[in-house]
C-alpha cells in the first residue's frame, strides 16, 4: 500500500472491523517521516528436517491484530518502494450535480423539496450513481454515503467512527423520497470500511458496492477516496513459483499448559535453500487466511519480484485446537502474556530451529502482531531480546498496558518500563505503523522516543486508514521489504 513512513502512536480498538471484544480509543497525531537502515545478519545452520507433528485440517476464522515500536539512532525520509500504485481515478460526472462538491450535493437535496417528481428524479440519481460506481459518492471536498430503501433511520459507521464505539454519520432523507444520505468530511486520501446501520438494530454491509474485504465479524464494504492509492500484493498469480503452506500442526506446549495450533509456509525451492530468516506470526489463523492477511500470497510475490530474500514464516493459531470456533488472542495476548510468550520462545522456535532450515539468530527472526497483538509483542520482544531481533508491530494497543482490561496488562506494563530503563546493549530493528488520526490507536512518536534512547532501528508508517484488515494487509508488503528486502 502506498504509506508515508512517520512516528505514529494511538490507543484504540474497533471492535467490528478488527476481530477483538474489547474497546476504548485514544486519537493519534502524525509526525515526520523517520527511518534508520540497518543490516540483518544470517548465520549458516544445519539442513533440517521437515516436521512430523500431527496436523489439524485448516479452517477459517478472524482475530485482531497488534504492534511494537522502536525508534531510530540517525533519521531519513523514506518512500515506499512498493510498486504497483494505482493512480487516483477522475470523478465522473453526475447529471444531477452542478459540482463535485458538498454545496453541490445539499444544492441537488434542496431542489427535490417539494418536487412532484422528486422519486423520479431521485432513482434516475441512483441508478446513474450505481453503474458508475459511485457509491458512495467522492467528492472533491468530501464524500455523501447513500442508502436506498424503506427505513425509520440509517447511521453509517466504520473506522472513521471507531465502528459501534463513537458517534456513526447519521442519515437523513432526501425529502419524502426513499433515498437517505450521510455527509462526510474526509481527507482525499483516505480509504475506510464501514457499514450501514438500519432502524438502530441492524448492520449490513453495503448493498450498492461491490468493494469489500473481510474482517473479524464478516465483509465490511470499503471506500476509497479519490487521491488514495495503493500496492495490492495480496492477489495470487498464476505465473509465478509459489510456496508450501502447511495444515495446521498440533503442538503440546507444557509452557501454555495445552495445545497449540501453528501452520508453516516454506519459499519455492526451498530444498535448495539454507539459512532462512524466519517470521513468526500472531494472530496467524487470520494472516494466514487469504481473504484477511493472505500474507503467504503476499510473500509469493514479492519474491516473485526479487523485491524480498525468500523466508519462512510460521503462523501461530489463536483459536483453541479442539474448537476453533473459541478465539483465545486475548487470553494468549493480555490474560497469559508470560506463558505465551514462553511456548513461543522456548518451544516454537526451538522446535523450527530443528526441523526448517533456519537463520537460527536473533537477527534471523520476526516476530509480529497487530493490536492486542502488537502490544504483546513489544512485551515479547523485550522480555527476550537474545530470541527476537526485529519486531513488525501494526496499530499497537498500547491503551491496554493502562487498563485493567486483563489480568496481564498491569504486568506487561510494568515489565516494558523496567526494560525500556534498563536494557542491554542489543538494539532491535522494528517497523511500526499506524492509520489516521481519529480512526486508529494514536500517536506513535512517544514510545519511538523511548526506543530511540537504546539505539534501535525503526521505521514508522503511516497509512491513510483505520483499525481494520484491508490497511494491514495493504501495508504487509512494506513491511516485508523492510525487514527482508534484499
Amino acid at each position: 500500500m502506498k504509506r508515508f513512513p512517520i512516528l505514529f502512536f494511538a490507543a484504540l480498538f474497533f471492535t467490528a472491523c478488527a476481530n477483538i471484544t474489547t474497546p476504548t480509543t485514544l486519537p493519534p497525531t502524525p509526525t515526520q517521516n523517520k527511518t534508520v537502515a540497518t543490516a540483518t545478519t544470517s548465520a549458516p545452520t544445519a539442513t533440517k528436517l521437515q516436521p512430523t507433528a500431527t496436523r489439524v485440517t485448516a479452517t477459517p476464522t478472524r482475530v485482531p491484530p497488534t504492534l511494537t515500536p522502536v525508534p531510530p539512532t540517525a533519521t531519513q525520509t523514506l518512500v515506499p518502494s512498493a510498486t504497483n500504485v494505482s493512480a487516483p481515478p477522475t470523478l465522473a460526472p453526475i447529471s444531477e450535480l452542478s459540482a463535485q462538491t458538498r454545496a453541490g450535493w445539499e444544492e441537488f437535496v434542496a431542489s427535490v423539496q417539494g418536487d412532484a417528481n422528486a422519486q423520479a428524479r431521485v432513482d434516475a440519481l441512483w441508478n446513474e450513481l450505481v453503474n458508475k460506481r459511485r457509491v458512495p459518492l467522492a467528492l472533491d471536498d468530501g464524500a455523501i454515503f447513500l442508502y436506498k430503501g424503506d427505513a425509520s433511520s440509517v447511521a453509517f459507521r466504520g473506522d472513521f467512527s471507531y465502528w459501534q464505539l463513537g458517534k456513526p454519520i447519521e442519515g437523513a432523507r432526501v425529502g419524502q423520497t426513499d433515498l437517505w444520505y450521510g455527509v462526510a468530511n474526509f481527507p482525499r486520501d483516505s480509504r475506510t470500511e464501514y457499514e450501514i446501520f438500519l432502524n438502530g438494530t441492524r448492520a449490513i454491509s453495503d448493498p450498492a458496492n461491490p468493494y469489500k474485504h473481510k474482517g473479524g465479524f464478516g465483509y465490511n464494504s470499503i471506500f476509497a477516496m479519490p487521491a488514495f492509492q495503493v500496492t495490492d500484493f495480496s492477489t495470487p498469480r498464476k505465473n509465478i513459483a509459489h510456496g508450501n503452506l502447511t495444515d495446521w500442526i498440533r503442538f503440546e506446549s507444557k509452557a501454555w499448559g495445552a495445545p497449540l495450533n501453528y501452520r508453516v509456509y516454506t519459499p519455492p525451492n526451498y530444498d535448495a535453500l539454507e539459512n532462512l530468516p524466519v517470521l513468526y506470526v500472531t494472530d496467524g489463523n487470520d494472516y494466514s487466511d487469504p481473504e484477511m492477511g493472505g500474507t503467504q500470497t503476499i510473500i509469493d510475490n514479492l519474491i516473485a519480484d526479487g523485491k524480498i530474500s525468500p523466508l519462512i514464516a510460521v503462523f501461530i493459531d489463536a483459536r483453541v485446537p479442539d474448537n476453533l470456533k473459541k478465539n483465545e488472542r486475548e487470553t494468549q495476548f493480555l490474560a497469559r502474556p508470560e506463558d505465551f510468550a514462553a511456548f513461543i520462545t522456548s518451544e516454537l522456535v526451538t522446535t523450527i530451529d530443528s526441523q526448517y532450515r533456519t537463520n537460527a539468530t536473533r537477527e534471523g527472526r520476526t516476530l509480529m502482531g497487530v493490536s492486542f497483538g502488537g502490544a504483546f509483542i513489544t512485551y515479547a520482544g523485550l522480555r527476550y531480546p537474545e530470541v527476537f531481533g526485529n519486531l513488525a508491530i501494526y496499530s499497537p494497543a498500547y491503551w491496554v498496558y493502562q487498563s485493567n482490561v486483563a489480568a496481564g496488562a498491569p504486568r506487561m506494563s510494568a515489565f516494558v518500563d523496567d526494560a525500556l530503563a534498563t536494557r542491554g546493549e542489543l538494539p532491535t530493528k522494528i517497523f511500526l505503523s499506524a492509520g489516521l488520526t481519529g480512526w486508529d490507536v494514536g500517536d506513535m512518536q512517544p514510545w519511538a522516543k523511548r526506543f530511540e534512547q537504546h539505539g534501535d532501528i525503526i521505521q514508522l508508517f503511516h497509512s491513510q486508514e483505520g483499525h481494520s484488515w484491508s490497511a494491514w494487509t495493504g501495508l504487509t508488503d512494506e513491511m516485508l521489504e523492510y525487514l527482508f528486502g534484499k
